[in-house]
């Protein structure tokens, strides 16, 4: 029988949902609230700037620096013009991010096309975001959002 892991918060956990019929169990994972944890359920708990810490697990410290803002159902990061905008919102305790549509212009017409390089944080960063399900408040006071074993940890800035 093949045995695989799915890690779901390696940078800040060390335990791994684990299942040996080659599945995973992530999403029985995700319910359980990490020790020292609280659970956001609310846009209002998320609100804010802030620096993105790690990606996955994996600190953020290279040669690129992210911040992240949230404001009301508005998740962002730069370059917005390459699709770097979700709608979020709750559920209960579960966070739902959607891309946002590209509003047009006021001439009617689409935005301009983005002519900017798209870094391979960044676009991890944004696979991460369009799979997280949970915001939790972490010991250290950032944010961690997580889900289908991805994870995005945020401090304040």
């Amino acid at each position: 029988m093949r045995m695989s892991c799915i890690p779901l918060l390696s940078f800040l956990v060390l335990a791994t949902a684990c299942d040996d019929s080659g599945g995973s169990n992530a999403g029985n994972a995700i319910n359980a609230v990490l020790p020292g944890h609280s659970v956001i359920t609310g846009q209002g708990g998320l609100i804010g700037e802030y620096r993105v810490a790690s990606i996955n697990g994996l600190p953020l410290d290279g040669e690129i620096g992210i911040a992240l803002s949230i404001k009301g159902a508005l998740l962002s990061f730069e370059p917005t013009c390459a699709g770097f905008v979700w709608n979020i919102g709750f559920t209960g305790d579960r966070l739902r991010t959607s891309r946002h549509r590209a509003a047009q212009g006021p001439d009617g017409m689409p935005p301009p096309v983005c002519a900017i390089a798209v870094a391979p944080e960044q676009a991890a960063l944004a696979r991460a975001l369009d799979a997280v399900s949970r915001a939790e408040r972490t010991p250290s006071n950032g944010i961690l959002l997580s889900g289908e074993g991805s994870s995005v940890l945020l401090f304040s800035q």
